[in-house]
């Protein structure tokens, strides 16, 4: 079952969150120091939400993922989008366990006027659930560091 947290929730197990954060997001060169701060913050206003994979096992509940999602608007396309920031699983998660998450973050995204959901990744299992669901994964992220790029223009 995939839960959107409440702030109290996510300050409660923030240490959880912010481990599947670490652990999914690629590292982006010039990252801010305060970068996990700046999560935190933007999930406690609601900039950012976090949702919280779990299944039933007696009556305990056992985190089974984390997502992290965040409403964006393309001003020039005139398009807003859902971007999945981080998607983590702390065990084996069921396919049928990410198509029930897909489903819940669909009807959010629409709820909130989404024409689309975004998400980068490098995890072979999802992009062939993402294309199931009729996604497309038919481009690359191409990240250049200006520092570099600069240098090798400068000696060329």
């Amino acid at each position: 079952m995939l839960t959107m947290m409440l702030p109290d929730q996510v300050s409660n197990f923030w240490d959880i969150i912010k481990y599947a954060i670490e652990q999914s997001v690629p590292p982006i060169e010039g990252d801010s120091p305060d970068k996990m701060n700046n999560v935190l913050a933007e999930l406690l206003s609601f900039k950012k939400q976090c949702w919280a994979s779990y299944i039933v096992e007696g009556d305990k509940r056992i985190f089974e993922g984390i997502v992290i999602t965040q409403v964006i608007d393309d001003t020039t396309a005139g398009t807003r989008s859902l971007l999945i920031y981080c998607l983590y699983g702390y065990r084996e998660v069921a396919k049928e366990s990410w198509i029930k998450g897909a489903k819940a973050l669909a009807k959010y995204a629409k709820s909130k006027g989404c024409n689309r959901m975004l998400a980068y990744t490098d995890v072979p299992s999802l992009i062939e659930i993402a294309v199931g669901l009729g996604g497309e994964a038919r481009y690359t992220l191409v990240s250049l560091n200006t520092d570099k790029i600069v240098q090798i223009i400068n000696d060329l």
